[in-house]
């Protein structure tokens, strides 16, 4: 709990809330909130930190148990997170956009390099990339987040183009920012269209002999089987059963507006190919390994979609 000071002013909950506890700086935000820190921690790896040249200037007024005070116009809810990423603990949790933003403009304006690699470690590993990625994209465009922007902009393909919707914020990017996503998600849409639904797979060259269902005889070695597909992966042709060419037609289908490489790995596409499969392959030797072997070619598959969508850049400047 928060411990009541005089004029209004609270201690931060742990583990800034201990004055002996080999700290040498009280920092004070806007909504009057103290913390106790370490003055060493904020400026670590950072030669350029506001924290290294303030105290070092002695630019406080106030002293608190004998420690400068050291006022800051962020809130508690924020400079709470910023130390966080300043101290060895586990990274906090960034909530939302407001958060986000606020967050990262703060640790610019600080000049913390440490922490800042922090938060973007922290941001890429948040659902909020994943639920948000265009809300995300524009923050990481306007404070020139490289590696933010391209990951929220790589999730930003779960979302079909035509239905994004308006909101306030887009206004930090430019109508050439806003254009240059949209080209990106329409150059990986094409990329993607490179996974052949017939006759020719030669990214599965080298990798075709732990897939079983590859053969080179028109007839299946497990059901006796016809199998009309050929595939062209290298030397010789492989044939098939015709489950293999639906699914990657299912795949391509599902790719369109949507160019990821999970929509390979999908449980139902996965689970429509096995029971195709076994209806074309009935034998005892298929049946048991039908949904390993279709997940193991997904696999190859998903690897292959990220390998085309990898090749498309995103035209950002991001220098600010």
């Amino acid at each position: 709990m928060e411990t009541a000071q005089p004029c209004d002013i609270i201690t931060a909950d742990a583990p800034f809330d201990d004055p002996t506890d080999s700290i040498d700086l009280v920092i004070r935000t806007a909504d009057n909130i103290d913390f106790f820190v370490l003055s060493g921690l904020l400026s670590l790896k950072s030669p350029s930190s506001f924290f290294r040249y303030v105290l070092q200037a002695n630019q406080h007024t106030e002293e608190k148990d004998g420690l400068p005070v050291l006022e800051v116009k962020e809130d508690g809810d924020t400079f709470r997170i910023i130390l966080l990423l300043c101290y060895p603990y586990a990274s906090p949790e960034i909530k939302s956009i407001k958060q986000l933003a606020e967050v990262g403009t703060a640790l610019k304006k600080y000049c913390m390099d440490n922490a800042l690699e922090r938060f973007v470690q922290t941001v890429l590993a948040s659902s909020l990339i994943r639920e948000q990625p265009m809300q995300v994209f524009v923050h990481a465009v306007a404070n020139g987040w490289r590696i933010v922007g391209e990951a929220a902009a790589r999730h930003k393909l779960a979302i079909p183009l035509d239905t994004e919707a308006p909101f306030e914020d887009l206004k930090l990017i430019d109508a050439f920012q806003y254009a240059s996503l949209r080209e990106y998600h329409r150059l990986c849409n094409i990329a993607v269209q490179g996974i052949p639904i017939a006759s020719i797979m030669p990214w599965l060259e080298g990798k075709e002999s732990a897939l079983f269902f590859l053969q080179t005889r028109p007839a299946c070695r497990m059901c006796g089987n016809y199998l009309p597909q050929s595939w062209h992966i290298g030397e010789p042709i492989f044939m098939t059963h015709s489950w293999l060419g639906e699914y990657l037609a299912a795949v391509k289908g599902d790719l369109s507006g949507r160019p990821l490489p999970e929509i390979a790995l999908g449980e139902n596409i996965i689970a429509r190919a096995a029971v195709k499969s076994i209806s074309e392959c009935n034998s005892a030797q298929w049946a048991p390994v039908a949904g390993s072997q279709i997940f193991q070619f997904a696999r190859l598959v998903a690897e292959e979609i990220e390998r085309l969508i990898a090749q498309v850049t995103l035209n950002i400047d991001w220098t600010k």
